[in-house]
């Protein structure tokens, strides 16, 4: 049976997953496969936009606050 999860993003984090974008609710019950969704959409994210001059940026930090969330 696959489990469901809850996670309460914060106002930046949920600003930055909408921005992504994803094709269910972030406020609902996750699912693993949402989390996995989540996980490689907003990876995929921090790689293009959250460095700067080999540097973690501010986008960078939200990127890794939602995978810490969700890990």
């Amino acid at each position: 049976m696959m489990k469901k999860m809850k996670i309460d993003f914060d106002n930046k984090q949920m600003d930055l997953l909408n921005k992504i974008g994803f094709p269910f609710s972030l406020s609902e019950d996750l699912s693993d496969d949402d989390i996995l969704l989540i996980d490689e959409k907003v990876s995929e994210y921090f790689q293009l936009n959250g460095i700067d001059n080999d540097r973690v940026n501010d986008i960078g930090l939200v990127c890794e606050s939602i995978i810490d969330c969700i890990s």
